[in-house]
């Protein structure tokens, strides 16, 4: 699950192939809100309509019980999850935790936060939301990879809610979001491609390969295509890829179906084709 955090601005654009399941607008839903999708409101400004859903808090966790909302959001941190905060999510049906942090050891709170969970046999859907002030994509990349990566691989958590300050575009957020998910293998949302670094046994230009591939394959989400320079490590470096391109020999091809080779040594310029034809045999092909 992705939810998008846009309540503190007022950008509603979506990024079509990242889509989030839902939207918290905070204390109400814009005029700009986009159709179709689903919205998250803070509790006592929330209505009761389609595709409108409640966000509690600790504070109002007593008025759980008599909401009729289809599905339930309520912010929770580790120290808020008392005995009696355990009962509420024992005994509430649809109802969705966002686990929040501001702990210096972010990642050792939320893990206490599930320990506490399994210990208490309450099993119950955790989105983990993180608070950022970044205005550079590699940086919240690699600072939200390390801190949901690390739960998510854990097998904690069900989603994920990012929430920044600075000046990334939110639609770049929620491509992120998707982006921790799949490499976590929480939930797949793009074709994967995997390439090896390069290196001097490398047989053809690496990155012109991988973006001629990519052009041809971006639309099968559904897949892992591996890429790689030659035929001493490619083989193994892409063991987990559904379907292989590797350097043969100088102007010469390898395809691989999972570990198996099927054809060799194929012209460079009929590689593409040759690996669209093994992937229609396959059934796996969707046309773009």
């Amino acid at each position: 699950m992705v939810i998008s955090d846009r309540n503190a601005i007022a950008d509603m654009s979506i990024n079509p192939h990242f889509i989030p399941d839902y939207i918290y607008v905070g204390d109400n839903v814009p005029g700009n809100f986009p159709k179709g999708m689903k919205s998250i409101v803070d509790f006592p400004n929330w209505e009761d309509r389609i595709d409108n859903f409640p966000m509690f808090t600790a504070g109002n966790i007593s008025d759980i019980k008599e909401c009729q909302a289809a599905v339930k959001f309520l912010q929770l941190s580790y120290p808020q999850l008392t005995d009696e905060v355990l009962s509420v999510l024992k005994n509430t049906e649809k109802l969705v935790v966002i686990l929040q942090t501001s702990h210096v050891n972010g990642v050792g709170e939320q893990r206490a936060f599930f320990h506490k969970l399994l210990n208490g046999h309450c099993d119950i859907p955790v989105v983990l939301q993180r608070s950022y002030s970044e205005d550079v994509a590699e940086d919240i990349q690699v600072k939200g990879g390390i801190d949901f990566g690390t739960v998510l691989l854990d097998g904690f958590g069900n989603g994920i809610m990012i929430s920044n300050t600075g000046k990334i575009d939110i639609a770049e957020l929620d491509s992120y979001a998707f982006g921790i998910l799949q490499a976590a293998r929480v939930r797949t949302s793009k074709t994967e491609f995997i390439s090896c670094p390069s290196c001097g046994r490398t047989l053809f230009d690496l990155r012109t390969t991988v973006a001629l591939v990519k052009k041809h394959f971006s639309h099968l989400r559904h897949l892992k295509i591996g890429v790689m320079g030659c035929i001493v490590n490619g083989p193994g470096e892409m063991a987990d890829a559904d379907y292989g391109y590797v350097g043969a020999e100088h102007g010469k091809i390898s395809l691989y179906r999972k570990k198996e080779l099927v054809e060799k040594n194929i012209p460079q310029e009929e590689a593409v084709e040759h690996l669209i034809q093994l992937i229609k045999d396959n059934g796996d092909w969707i046309e773009p």
